[in-house]
């Protein structure tokens, strides 16, 4: 059955939780607190005018702001918990629409494009969407209650000119950001030079020829000067956007504060009250800056995300099936040996009994471990394949960081003597205890189930397959049977 595409809206749909509306609820709190605050700046400016400021007034500030920063740091939690849940979520989203997909087992090049998303990339993904949504709502909000207290209580012309900055400085941003991702690519460029220059440090260092290192050292001053260049190429592109963007918001604001002084230049509350607000509008006018510009690191952040939703549903080379090949290979049970040259051969003698060893036997690259990846993508589920190279998840091992354990899997009495860890020896014996213990498939596949085993652990190990030949087919290749 054909999968529906899985589009980016659907991941940023992990991110809809109790958590994310908490921490919005917070955030509203937080931006309420904050205009709160310049409203009663406005009212102490007042007081002041009047000649009735008390200490009131700065106790009622000091407690609003501060309350506020609480606040805000408390959205934080919440944050965090939303970003762990979104990546918990796909997660098991992850393995539950690709546990049937086992011939990406064998498929080098689908593993090495989706494992990253799956071993950190996504996380990181998911965090700074987060990041940028969070980011750009804390200043929205923060800017549109200010704005309306300052309008209501100052003039009317202040909530104008910052509608006209937002305008001005998002057209600047629209108009320069090519330049920008220009300059930015340049640098990733050239960085990414220098950092692969550095990669053969180790081996043009530290083997002493001196003809090698002069020449390797020439070459990283030439790309750690290029990197450099191209740094600074790009910080002051965007920097000196900023810096633009700041000048021209700052002289709307002005503009618009000086029509107001002139225009209420014998009110002296109105007067006041400019002047104490000043330092939050020109933060204000700095947020509008950092919201415009915001917008291009929450495309970047959605790109990114759509690399994820690309390879939510990864599917093998197209040309796989064709470059699995099988040479001959002997398929030995009990006394009786047969060569097969093809999967169908295989299958047939494979099920033609419900229970027994089948051992398989063959040159290196004859395709024995290939026999079997294509033998789990044929029974999915039915089967029990266990290659020992792979990092498959048993009991035995999980959380032995927090629970110290005896040589026979027993928790540790407080104050016995630690074990260090397990061999990989070891590791494969109690694999196998726990497979024969607590698995229960019709077919076992077991690639290299005795490599690294002494002969005491391999005796031990044997009869563990034996007792899973009473009870279910076993394919077995042996580390020590070669043709």
């Amino acid at each position: 059955m054909t999968q529906q595409p899985f589009s980016p809206l659907h991941l940023a749909r992990f991110l809809i939780c109790l958590p994310f509306f908490i921490m919005l609820v917070l955030m509203l709190i937080e931006a309420s607190l904050h205009a709160a605050t310049t409203y009663l700046v406005i009212e102490a400016g007042r007081d002041v005018a009047n000649g009735k400021f008390v200490l009131a007034d700065l106790l009622w500030i000091l407690a609003t702001e501060s309350t506020a920063y609480v606040v805000g740091a408390v959205s934080w939690i919440f944050a965090e918990r939303t970003g762990f849940l979104a990546y918990g979520r796909y997660m098991l989203r992850y393995a539950r629409d690709n546990r049937s997909k086992t011939k990406l087992l064998g498929d080098k090049q689908a593993r090495e494009r989706v494992e990253p998303f799956l071993t950190g990339e996504t996380f990181y993904v998911y965090f700074h969407l987060l990041y940028e949504i969070e980011g750009d709502l804390r200043i929205l909000l923060a800017i549109v209650l200010n704005v309306i207290v300052l309008g209501t209580q100052i003039d009317g012309a202040l909530p104008i000119a910052y509608v006209a900055v937002f305008v001005v400085l998002f057209l600047m941003q629209w108009t320069m950001r090519k330049r920008v991702a220009g300059a930015y690519r340049e640098n990733q460029r050239m960085t990414n030079r220098m950092t692969a220059q550095g990669y053969t440090a180790w081996d043009n260092v530290f083997t002493g020829n001196r003809y090698n290192l002069r020449l390797w050292i020439d070459g990283f001053k030439r790309k750690l000067r290029d990197g450099l260049d191209a740094q600074i190429r790009a910080i002051m592109t965007k920097e000196g956007l900023s810096a633009a963007s700041g000048i021209v918001g700052l002289a709307i604001v002005f503009t618009a504060i000086a029509y107001i002084a002139v225009n209420n230049s014998s009110d002296m509350e109105v007067m006041i009250a400019l002047a104490a607000t000043l330092p939050r509008q020109i933060e204000m006018t700095k947020d509008v800056h950092t919201f415009t510009s915001g917008w291009n690191e929450l495309l970047a952040s959605w790109a990114r995300l759509t690399g994820v939703a690309d390879n939510m549903h990864p599917e093998p080379d197209a040309d796989f099936d064709a470059r699995m090949k099988l040479d001959r290979l002997i398929l030995r049970e009990g006394g009786n040996a047969s060569s097969v040259t093809s999967l169908d051969a295989a299958m047939s003698l494979i099920l033609s009994q419900p229970t027994g060893r089948i051992n398989v036997r063959g040159a290196n690259g004859s395709g024995k471990s290939t026999l079997l990846t294509i033998l789990k993508s044929a029974v999915k589920t039915r089967a029990y394949y266990w290659p020992t190279a792979d990092r498959l998840a048993f009991a035995f091992n999980k959380g032995q960081d927090e629970i110290e354990t005896d040589e026979d899997g027993d928790p540790l009495a407080p104050g016995a003597a630690k074990k260090a860890g397990y061999s990989s020896g070891e590791r494969q014996l109690r694999a196998l205890q726990e497979i024969v213990s607590y698995t229960h498939a019709p077919i076992y596949l077991l690639d290299e189930w005795d490599a690294n085993l002494d002969p005491h652990n391999r005796a031990a190990a044997d009869a563990l397959v034996e007792e899973l030949a009473r009870r279910a087919r076993v394919v077995e290749i042996s580390h020590r049977d070669r043709v």
